[in-house]
C-alpha cells in the first residue's frame, strides 16, 4: 500500500467519524430502495441468522464501546473457529470448472462483484475423465497383474500390430487371485499399524490409572511431543468472523481475525493470502474492532449497499418477495466472494 493511499483511507476514516457523530441513526426503512438497514432491521436479520446457523452468536463486546442504538447483548455477531483449507491462489487452478455472474453496479462503469457458482462448461469434468481413463493401462505377467496410468502418447499407424498384440487385447479378464501381497502398500504412513495402536492403548489405560493428574500438569508439552510425521490430523488456518453494524453506511461491516495452523495470530500480510486479488488492499484494509478495540483485517462497505440493491431487485424480478430478516444471508453470499476460501456458515440458501 502506498503512503499516498495510506493517507487517504486515514482522512476518509476522520472524516466518517466526524459524520457519524452529528447524523441521526437512521429509523425509516430503506431495504427495498437503497440496500440498506435500519439497527432494528439489523438486529432482526442477525436473530435469524442465528437461530439458522448456531455458529453465529450475538456479543455484547467492551461495555466502554458499546453504541446506544443497538441493544446491549446484542452489539456485533461473530463464528469462531472458521476453517480455511487453501490459499487463494489455488483457485486458479480450479477456475475452468467455475462459473461468474458479474453484477455490474449501477452509475459504476468501472466497478463490478464477480459472483461464483459451482459448475461444468462446456463438458471440462467429462473431457478431463475421459482424458484420464485414456492413459489407464493393464499389464499381465505370469503372476501379477499391475495397473498403471501413463501419459497419453503418439501412436505411429504405419508400424504393424503382431497378432499377439491382438490376442492380450481379446484376453480374458484377470482373476482377482491373480493378485499378490507384494502389489499392496506397505508402508502407507497415514497407515496406524496394530500393534502400535494396541500399545498406545495399554500405555493410555496405564497411564490414566496411575496419575490422572499428568495431563492437566503437562498438557502444552504432551500436545506438542505427540505431533509426529504421521499425524493424521489435518491442521489449517481458521477465522473468527464478525458482522457490525456501520452507521455512516448503514450496513453491515465485516471483520476478519485470523489463526495459523499452530493457532497463532495471522500477520495483516498472511491475511491478504486468503483475500480474493481484486479486493485485497483495496475493499480490504486493518482497522481497530470498534467493539473489541483489537486489530481486525475488514471489508470495507462502501458498495454494500450498491451490490445488495441489485441483489434484491433481482430476487424481485424473479419473482420472489425479498425480506429484510434475511437480508445477512443474502449478504454473506456475495461477501464470499471477497473470502472465497474462508467455509463461513450460511445454511439458508438463495436463487437471485
Amino acid at each position: 500500500m502506498s503512503m499516498f493511499t495510506s493517507i487517504q483511507q486515514s482522512i476518509h476514516k476522520a472524516y466518517v467519524k466526524t459524520v457519524e457523530k452529528v447524523t441521526p441513526t437512521l429509523s425509516t426503512s430503506k431495504f427495498l430502495d437503497e440496500g440498506v438497514l435500519t439497527p432494528e432491521e439489523f438486529v432482526q436479520a442477525g436473530d435469524l441468522l442465528t437461530h439458522m446457523c448456531p455458529t453465529w452468536t450475538w456479543e455484547s463486546g467492551d461495555p466502554s464501546r458499546n453504541v446506544n442504538f443497538l441493544p446491549k447483548e446484542k452489539q456485533f455477531l461473530l463464528t469462531r473457529n472458521v476453517p480455511c483449507y487453501s490459499r487463494v491462489k489455488s483457485l486458479e487452478n480450479e477456475s475452468r470448472a467455475s462459473i461468474s455472474d458479474i453484477l455490474q453496479l449501477e452509475g459504476e462503469d468501472d466497478e463490478e462483484w464477480v459472483a461464483p457458482k459451482s459448475g461444468n462448461p462446456d463438458g471440462v469434468i467429462e473431457q478431463d475423465l475421459q482424458k484420464d481413463m485414456s492413459g489407464l493401462k493393464v499389464s499381465q505377467s505370469n503372476n501379477t497383474t499391475t495397473t498403471t496410468t501413463t501419459k497419453p502418447t503418439t501412436i505411429d499407424n504405419t508400424k504393424p500390430t503382431s497378432d499377439d498384440d491382438d490376442e492380450d487385447e481379446d484376453g480374458d479378464i484377470p482373476d482377482m487371485e491373480d493378485f499378490q501381497d507384494d502389489n499392496l502398500v506397505e508402508d502407507d504412513p497415514s497407515t496406524l499399524k496394530s500393534n502400535q495402536q494396541t500399545n498406545n492403548n495399554n500405555n493410555n489405560n496405564n497411564n490414566s490409572n496411575n496419575n490422572v493428574s499428568l495431563e492437566s500438569s503437562t498438557g502444552n508439552a504432551n500436545s506438542n511431543s505427540s505431533v509426529g510425521d504421521d499425524d493424521n490430523i489435518l491442521r489449517t488456518r481458521t477465522y473468527d468472523i464478525s458482522i457490525t453494524y456501520d452507521k455512516y453506511y448503514q450496513t453491515p461491516r465485516v471483520w476478519l481475525f485470523g489463526y495459523d495452523e499452530n493457532r497463532k495470530p495471522l500477520k495483516p500480510e498472511e491475511i491478504f493470502e486468503d483475500i480474493s486479488e481484486d479486493h485485497a488492499h483495496k475493499t480490504v484494509t486493518i482497522d481497530s474492532h470498534p467493539h473489541l478495540g483489537i486489530s481486525f483485517a475488514y471489508i470495507h462497505p462502501c458498495r454494500h449497499a450498491s451490490v445488495m440493491k441489485k441483489l434484491i431487485t433481482k430476487q424481485s424480478e424473479n419473482g420472489k418477495e425479498p425480506r429484510v430478516d434475511q437480508y445477512l444471508f443474502l449478504f454473506l453470499k456475495f461477501i464470499s466472494v471477497v473470502i472465497p476460501t474462508i467455509e463461513y456458515d450460511f445454511t439458508l440458501e438463495f436463487d437471485t
